[in-house]
C-alpha cells in the first residue's frame, strides 16, 4: 500500500522506511515554535525539568504576537520572560515587536518553512504551514518544553482524508469562501485527529494567500495536520526566501484515504459563517442586512497583503459607515510596510478605519478590538465561538476580505458586488 504525504513526512522525520495510520513514531521536527501566550508556561516547565540548555537552539522560533505591544503588566511580564529566555538560550529565531507579526504567517514569510518539513508549534493553527507543503502539528505548552529539552516528540500517524478542489473561482471568491465551504460540508470537528490532504485543478487559479487561508481554516475541522502539495506557483513564491532545497513530497497513487471529498469552486458564492459555529455556513445573500458594530480585517487567516488588496479594491473611494468601527491588522511588519507603500493603509485611514500593529490581539479577544455585550462583528478571523472576541453576549460572523469591505461601507452584512465597481 502506498503512502500519503503525511505518512511520508512523518516516516522521514522518524528515520523509518515507511509509516501507516496507527503507527506510533518518535519524530524530530525541523522547527519548534512558541509565542507569548504559550512559551512562558513552557519556560516554567523547562526550568522545573532541570535542563540547563535547549537541545537545538537553531530550531527554536519565538514570536511576540498576541498581547504585544504589551497591553498590561501581566502581558509585559509574559513577554519579558520569553525575551530573556531567548537571549539566555541563544534562540535561533526570536522576533520582537516591530520585527515580526503573527507567528504562522511570519514563519512562511521569513523562509523558515519548506515543503516536506515537520513543524511543531504551541498553537492549534500551526497547520497553516501546510500551505507550502509542510506538515505542522499543534502541541501543548508542556510538550513545547519537552521538545526544547529532547528535540523530539512521539506521534500516532493519523488517518488521512483527501479534499479535491476543481474549477475556477468567480469574482469575489477567495480562500476564505473555499475554506468555509469545505468546513460547512465536513462540519466542525468532522475530520477530528485526521490529516487533510488537498489536491485538484483549482489550485492553478489559487494564490499562495488563498492556500494559507485554506490550510489555516482547516484546523476548525479538527484535523491534526493539513497539507497542500506545492506546485510551481508555490515554488516560485519560495524562491529567494528559503536557503535550503524545495523538494515537494507527493502522495503515492495507491495511498489510502478515509474518504475523498470533491468540490467545484466554480459554483461558489461569497460565504459567511454565522454565530457561534465556524461550520454554520451560508451564502452572503442569505444573511445580508445584519447590522454590525465592528468589522475586523486581519488574523493568521486573512491578514496577508493580498487580503488587504482585495479589501481595498472593494472599498474603492467609499467611506466606512459612521456607526461601524473598522479595524485592520496586517499579519506582519512586511505586510504593513508593503500596504503602506501601495497606499492601502492611507486609503483605509482616509475611509475612517483604524490600523493596528501586527498582532493576534483582536482575533482572540485579547486587545485592540475586544467586543462588549451585544456587539456584532464581521471578522475575517478563523473562529466565532461564543466569547471568542470578547463578551459572551457578543456575536461574530466570519467572512473573507471582500465581504468585510462591503460590510464596512454599508454597516451591515453586504455582498461585495453591491459596493464594488
Amino acid at each position: 500500500m502506498g503512502q500519503t504525504i503525511t505518512e511520508k513526512v512523518l516516516a522521514g522525520h522518524a528515520d523509518v522506511d515507511s509509516a501507516a495510520a496507527g503507527d506510533v513514531l518518535t519524530c524530530r521536527p525541523d522547527l519548534i515554535m512558541g509565542h507569548d501566550l504559550t512559551a512562558p508556561h513552557a519556560i516554567n516547565v523547562f526550568r522545573q525539568i532541570g535542563i540547563g540548555k535547549v537541545r537545538d537552539p537553531d530550531k527554536v522560533v519565538l514570536v511576540q504576537d498576541h498581547f504585544q505591544p504589551a497591553k498590561d503588566i501581566q502581558s509585559a511580564t509574559l513577554s519579558r520572560s520569553m525575551r530573556e529566555f531567548a537571549k539566555e538560550m541563544d534562540v535561533g529565531h526570536f522576533y520582537e515587536v516591530g520585527w515580526g507579526g503573527i507567528c504562522h504567517i511570519l514563519m512562511l514569510e521569513k523562509g523558515l518553512v519548506r515543503p516536506g518539513m515537520l513543524i511543531a508549534g504551541a498553537d492549534s493553527h500551526t497547520v497553516t504551514v501546510g500551505a507550502l507543503g509542510a506538515v505542522g502539528y499543534g502541541v501543548g505548552a508542556t510538550d513545547l518544553a519537552a521538545l526544547w529539552a529532547l528535540g523530539e516528540f512521539w506521534l500516532e500517524v493519523p488517518r488521512s482524508r483527501k479534499i479535491v478542489l476543481e474549477g475556477r473561482p468567480q469574482r469575489f471568491i477567495g480562500g476564505k469562501d473555499i475554506a468555509l465551504s469545505v468546513l460547512g460540508s465536513l462540519g466542525k470537528e468532522g475530520a477530528m485527529n485526521e490529516a487533510l490532504e488537498y489536491e485538484g485543478g483549482a489550485f492553478e487559479h489559487l494564490s499562495v494567500s488563498d492556500r494559507i487561508t485554506i490550510a489555516n481554516m482547516s484546523a476548525e475541522t479538527g484535523a491534526c495536520t493539513v497539507v497542500i502539495p506545492p506546485d510551481e506557483k508555490v515554488l516560485s513564491w519560495l524562491s529567494g526566501r528559503v536557503d535550503g532545497p524545495c523538494e515537494p513530497v507527493l502522495p503515492d497513487a495507491d495511498a489510502s484515504y478515509v474518504r475523498v471529498h470533491a468540490f467545484n469552486i466554480s459554483e461558489l458564492e461569497p460565504m459567511v459563517a454565522v454565530p457561534d459555529n465556524p461550520a454554520d455556513v451560508h451564502p452572503v445573500r442569505e444573511v445580508e442586512g445584519v447590522r454590525v458594530d465592528q468589522v475586523f480585517l486581519g488574523s493568521c487567516a486573512n491578514g496577508s497583503l493580498e487580503d488587504l488588496r482585495r479589501f481595498a479594491r472593494v472599498l474603492g473611494n467609499n467611506s466606512f459607515d459612521n456607526h461601524t468601527r473598522v479595524l485592520v491588522t496586517p499579519a506582519t511588519q512586511e505586510v504593513f510596510r508593503e500596504a503602506l507603500n501601495e497606499g492601502i493603509i492611507g486609503r483605509i485611514v482616509d475611509a475612517g478605519g483604524a490600523v493596528g500593529t501586527p498582532s493576534c490581539g483582536p482575533c482572540l479577544g485579547g486587545y485592540g478590538g475586544v467586543l462588549g455585550p451585544g456587539d456584532v462583528c464581521l471578522s475575517t478571523s478563523n473562529r466565532n465561538f461564543k466569547g471568542r472576541m470578547g463578551h459572551r453576549d457578543s456575536k461574530v460572523y466570519l467572512a473573507g476580505p471582500e465581504v468585510a469591505a462591503a460590510t464596512a461601507v454599508r454597516g451591515k452584512i453586504t455582498h461585495p458586488a453591491d459596493v464594488a465597481k
